[in-house]
């Protein structure tokens, strides 16, 4: 008897491997939207301060585990933040089974992702360099050049070229 193939139902490049079911993104959804419901509301712990949200979840192929990548603002309270989470974290799966469909919910594990912070600093350092050389106008400006009676600099720029034209 020939083996009944199902039709695949995955994505490509989701979770750094090649392919992962729907059903996982799936998972991965409905444990996103219940802690980020819970986690608005506040922990009762101390050390849950700051804006935390959630970067991503990804649950393993074998449905036992999620990892869940938090980003907390100001940065300096992120890894205090993530520590409280992983202590809430049984609590936390108790929540995500009881405002959700899933009657089966992976062991919570909570990493901090700095990526949005190191890039915000970088993108910070590229437009101070900017500015220092003179190519991109200070923000205070709003990207107009005017001199110190207000007049427009660029205008005159126009007429220049229109009377060689």
């Amino acid at each position: 008897m020939t083996e009944r193939r199902r039709p695949a139902t995955s994505l490509p490049g989701i979770g750094g491997k090649d392919e992962t079911p729907i059903r996982l993104l799936q998972w991965a959804s409905v444990i996103r939207r219940a802690l980020q419901q819970r986690l608005s509301e506040g922990l009762a712990d101390p050390r849950f301060q700051g804006l935390v949200s959630i970067v991503s979840v990804e649950v393993s192929p074998d449905e036992q585990r999620a990892l869940v990548r938090v980003s907390v603002s100001p940065a300096d309270r992120g890894r205090l933040a993530v520590s409280a989470l992983r202590s809430a974290a049984a609590h936390l799966r108790h929540v995500v089974r009881d405002e959700s469909a899933l009657r089966h919910v992976p062991r919570l594990d909570f990493i901090l992702d700095e990526s949005g912070h190191r890039q915000m600093t970088v993108e910070q350092a590229i437009a101070e360099g900017l500015r220092r050389e003179g190519i991109v106008p200070a923000p205070d400006l709003g990207g107009r050049a005017s001199d110190d009676d207000g007049s427009d600099q660029g205008s005159e720029a126009i007429s220049d070229q229109a009377d060689h034209t």
